[in-house]
């Protein structure tokens, strides 16, 4: 039996129309705890989750966690929509003659998060998007072995308007010269994991390259002009004798 997704969102227009958006959203895969997310967005940022099996509020903004406080309703409303969600899983299946699983391949992109600098740590952002079923799993690698697992992580899934989703790994690296990091994205819809390269890449400063062309240029002159004095001079030798 195919997995079905149940997705309740509840759309709220905050000061007026087409300005701003306050969504909250539960969905669920199965009917077994643990299952499922539940979070509020605001203008597509996710403001705060809940933990599907201890339905704890966690904020997602850290930076503002000391101006404002979660509701503290809304740990019971998680555990009351994640349950309801998870109740009508079979029901909506069933009156629905098991209908098949809607499913779309992402799409993906990896980038620094920060300009690159040689020997300055850096995080990999691998950037997922426009998947559904919400199920990948990632694999990044350096010059072909796996990373070291500690060094990477993820947020969680992120929905979009047009309830797809998206979701970004990272992995924290020191950048050398000439190493090639890949990010690798299993989901139900390829036939092979989707890989992307990332290389770093030594990218000379044009005003650098601007001076060293001046510079090559005044040596070439003097060369010319101690050549040409230098001929001047055998020539004059030459009259004289």
């Amino acid at each position: 039996m195919k997995v079905f997704l149940v997705l309740l969102v509840l759309w709220l227009p905050k000061c007026s129309p087409d300005k701003h958006l306050l969504r909250f959203l539960t969905f669920c895969q199965s009917k077994e705890t643990g299952d499922g997310q539940y979070d509020i967005e605001f203008d597509g940022d996710q403001l705060l989750y809940a933990d599907p099996s201890s339905y704890q509020i966690f904020q997602s903004l850290p930076e503002f966690a000391e101006q404002w406080t979660p509701d503290p309703d809304l740990r019971p409303d998680a555990y009351v929509s994640l349950g309801t969600c998870r109740y009508n899983v079979g029901l909506f299946m069933k009156r629905g003659n098991y209908p098949p699983e809607s499913i779309v391949s992402p799409t993906s992109v990896i980038y620094p998060k920060q300009e690159m600098e040689l020997e300055v740590p850096n995080t990999l952002i691998c950037f997922v998007n426009n998947l559904h079923p919400p199920e990948v799993v990632f694999t990044w690698t350096k010059n072909g072995q796996l990373v070291n697992q500690s060094m990477v992580s993820q947020t969680q899934y992120y929905s979009n308007s047009d309830f797809s989703f998206r979701i970004s790994s990272f992995l924290d690296f020191i950048p050398q010269e000439t190493d090639i990091y890949s990010c690798s994205v299993d989901h139900i819809s390829l036939q092979e994991p989707l890989t992307k390269f990332w290389e770093v890449e030594v990218h000379i400063d044009r005003q650098d390259v601007e001076t060293a062309v001046c510079v090559g240029g005044v040596i070439l002159g003097l060369i010319g002009v101690v050549t040409g004095l230098w001929f001047v001079m055998k020539a004059n030798k030459s009259c004289q004798a």
